[in-house]
């Protein structure tokens, strides 16, 4: 079901997706944000999302840089969450 959802998104549009439903599921609020642990690598990650690595790396360089998201070892934060929706269509 999910590749067919994800079938027109890029790889970018595909992070975004899977960054929404960890914070929905897995997210905390906090002041900056919604707060994720994330108990997994990248590459698990992209396994997950089914892109490589490099492009989950890419993807979220490319969130941080927006300021859409924070990320530190197994930890992120969505600090906007509209936007990273709105990638994800």
């Amino acid at each position: 079901m999910r590749r067919l959802q994800w079938a027109d998104l890029d790889t970018m549009g595909r992070v975004a997706a899977q960054i929404v439903e960890l914070a929905a599921r897995y997210g905390g609020p906090t002041a900056a944000g919604i707060a994720v642990s994330l108990p997994f690598s990248q590459t698990e990650f992209a396994a997950w999302v089914g892109v490589s690595r490099t492009g989950v790396a890419h993807a979220l360089q490319s969130m941080r840089q927006l300021g859409w998201i924070a990320t530190e070892r197994r930890r992120m934060t969505v600090c906007d969450l509209d936007a990273v929706r709105a990638r994800a269509r």
